[in-house]
């Protein structure tokens, strides 16, 4: 029980920061003057592939230097981020695009509701697959790990060479990638 209570926490906690530093890198690049190296880890438009960088890097940020609970190994831990991860973008894009088809357009208040319940639900998961590791959970570590190597690919990949594909292009202006100056 003391061991679930402290898992919970130190989610809540990566949930935070996730938040956080997602927001800000959301920023990055033009306070960078548009700096390419950075548009691996920072929103270069503002399609819907962007924003789901700003919960990606950060949730592996956290899953990397969170302090561990003595009977987790960080492989699992990372493993099970990649499961949880693949979740909060699912929500991302599921609750933006139905938000959006259903209003005609998209609300700043609830592009950051999204973003933050699609954080909290993923940590949620997180939080219950390290909790709940049973011999039936194993499988889904391995999904995890199979579905982090997945999406280090294609943020490492997408951001740079963006398919013709509505999730990767910005609405108000039809550009996808990042901008040409």
């Amino acid at each position: 029980m003391l061991e679930a209570k402290r898992i919970f926490w130190l989610e809540f906690i990566g949930a935070i920061c996730m938040i956080l530093l997602g927001s800000a890198m959301h920023f990055a690049c033009s306070w960078c003057g548009e700096w390419k190296p950075l548009a691996l880890l920072a929103a270069v438009n503002e399609s819907i592939w962007e924003h789901l960088k700003l919960a990606f890097w950060p949730g592996l940020l956290w899953a990397c230097i969170m302090p561990l609970p003595s009977h987790l190994g960080r492989w699992e831990v990372v493993s099970a981020k990649g499961f949880s991860l693949a979740i909060t973008a699912t929500l991302i894009v599921a609750i933006f695009t139905s938000y959006t088809a259903i209003l005609g357009r998209n609300l700043l208040a609830l592009d950051i509701g999204t973003f933050v319940l699609a954080i909290c639900v993923g940590q949620l998961v997180l939080f219950l697959l390290l909790v709940n590791r049973t011999s039936l959970l194993r499988p889904l570590f391995v999904v995890g790990l199979a579905a982090l190597l997945v999406q280090l690919a294609a943020y490492s990949l997408f951001t740079f060479f963006p398919p013709d594909h509505w999730l990767f292009i910005e609405a108000r202006t039809g550009l996808s990638g990042i901008p040409v100056k």
